[in-house]
């Protein structure tokens, strides 16, 4: 009975604490600087979907990473304390998410109004019906873009935007969208006949597109689809002020029913969440040598968050490593404040950034071959690009230095892209994997010229097999890879190693 009640107090009602107050807190944040004021200037997805996710996660990992702890979970797997905090987050981030797509929709009215000028003046309004209107069906502007998705970016997604305005009025569009996706797998003869089959039939489709059934228009907020469709205008009107622009989209469902049973299930998925973390708290047994720690306010033993932070120091012992992943990763912040697709922005926004390719750098723009290096085209490969670089950074800066690191790690991806723009015409090229497969050379000629001492060649030819040679296996069987740059980094930063092994083989070795 001591154990349940030290479990339900010191676990399970701290977790009810932080999961209702971040669920309220984002939630009224959220309406008065989003909906109430508008001075948010984040996109859609960002609100709705990842900023509640990451702050699920920070918050209860901050709150109760420590409290969990004192759970026996001994003889299982060493993750089972993170299983734990993980199913937490999950339990608090699904409801924050469905609320704030409850939210959204249920704060805004429907308004009649008798023309599309009217629109113009009710800017914090979102929902409209409109009696009579007419489009302009033959002066539409269309705009496509590709994005991929999946994991290993193993989809290719195709979108068709078509503004189409509407007549007697300026400013305001009638919002028609087409999509498709594909394998991203195939041959670049298969995509571009999947290409031309979409752009056809989406052709046939919007000719036989019925503009009047509609029952209310949703005007479009900042989106990726909005950014879309605002594409298109622009294309054909550079000159527009894109911000005045209205993006009108048809809902042929009743206005009643645009919530669903979305406000149902915003309890009904906390409670599933309680209930589940309730009965996993409720069945191990309280670890007596961590409780005692815990009462006695001691830290943890083993603290990953510190290590982390410890790594992440740019004064600390891995200073290249370190300002290296701070760099890339702040980088890819302002990119999605910025407004590009935190998962997969798409090539023509990349390359508007700072991506590399042949055309922009034969024109006279070689600051791309830097540039791109700092650039990731989504979430999952800059977490992927800076744990290898992580793991390389251990390895190699104690022999080579931070200064030196840096140098190389520039060197080697400028030259990456060089090899990508030589190879590739119109790719455009991002990311810092070439300059990290340099370090990949670079370590492969530390191990071939026997540098490191033989109790750590083990473990080093483990790091270069699982962040050097799966990965170049991968990208010559996938598509979407950029080859060129992985191998031109990987040769460059083989040759300097090879360079630096002849000049200073002594000094390494003492090391």
């Amino acid at each position: 009975m001591k154990n349940i009640k030290i479990k339900l107090q010191y676990i399970f009602l701290p977790f009810l604490l932080v999961s209702i107050g971040t669920i309220v807190s984002y939630t009224a944040f959220r309406w008065f600087f989003d909906i109430k004021l508008g001075i948010l200037p984040l996109k859609e997805n960002l609100l709705n979907l990842w900023i509640p996710i990451t702050v699920a996660g920070i918050l209860v990992y901050v709150f109760l990473r420590r409290k969990v702890k004192i759970l026996n979970l001994r003889g299982k797997r060493d993750d089972g304390h993170f299983v734990y905090v993980f199913v937490m987050a999950f339990a608090t981030g699904i409801p924050l998410m469905m609320s704030q797509q409850y939210l959204v929709k249920s704060a805004y009215k429907l308004q009649e109004v008798s023309s599309i000028a009217e629109i113009q003046n009710l800017q914090n309004e979102k929902y409209f019906t409109i009696p009579a209107f007419q489009v302009n069906k033959y002066a539409s502007l269309s705009h496509v873009n590709s994005r991929v998705s999946g994991r290993n970016n193993e989809n290719l997604n195709f979108h068709l935007y078509l503004s189409c305005p509407f007549k007697f009025v300026d400013n305001v569009w009638y919002g028609v969208e087409y999509s498709r996706s594909i394998k991203n797998s195939g041959t670049e003869q298969k995509k571009n006949s999947a290409y031309r089959i979409f752009i056809r039939s989406s052709e046939e489709k919007f000719n036989k597109y019925n503009f009047q059934d509609v029952r209310y228009f949703e005007k479009l907020g900042y989106s990726d689809d909005k950014d879309g469709f605002l594409n298109a205008i622009k294309e054909q009107y550079p000159d527009k002020n894109l911000k005045e622009q209205i993006i009108l989209i048809p809902k042929k469902e009743a206005f009643s029913e645009r919530l669903g049973n979305t406000f149902p299930w915003i309890f009904g998925a906390y409670g599933i969440g309680v209930f589940v973390l309730l009965i996993m708290i409720l069945i191990p047994k309280i670890d007596e040598e961590e409780w005692k720690r815990f009462q006695q306010k001691k830290p943890l033993r083993d603290d990953d968050v510190k290590d982390i932070l410890k790594f992440l120091n740019p004064t600390g012992v891995y200073k290249a490593s370190a300002i290296l992943i701070l760099l890339n990763i702040g980088v890819f912040l302002v990119m999605v404040l910025y407004g590009l697709n935190l998962m997969s922005p798409t090539p023509q926004e990349l390359l508007e950034i700072g991506g590399n390719r042949r055309t922009e750098v034969l024109n006279g723009e070689y600051w791309r071959l830097f540039s791109a290096t700092f650039i990731h085209g989504g979430l999952l490969h800059l977490g992927m690009n800076m744990v290898g670089l992580a793991f390389l950074g251990m390895l190699l800066e104690h022999f080579v230095g931070a200064v030196k690191l840096i140098v190389i790690y520039v060197t080697c991806g400028i030259l990456a892209s060089l090899a990508s723009i030589y190879w590739y015409e119109n790719t455009v090229g991002v990311g810092a994997s070439g300059a990290i497969y340099g370090l990949n050379g670079l370590l492969l000629a530390f191990l071939v010229f026997k540098v490191y001492p033989k109790y750590e060649r083990s473990a080093a030819w483990i790091v270069l097999g699982l962040f050097g040679g799966i990965g170049l296996l991968f990208g010559i069987f996938s598509g979407g890879i950029d080859n060129a740059a992985h191998f031109g980094g990987l040769f460059s930063g083989f040759v300097i190693g090879a360079i630096l092994v002849l000049l200073y083989k002594k000094q390494f070795t003492k090391k």
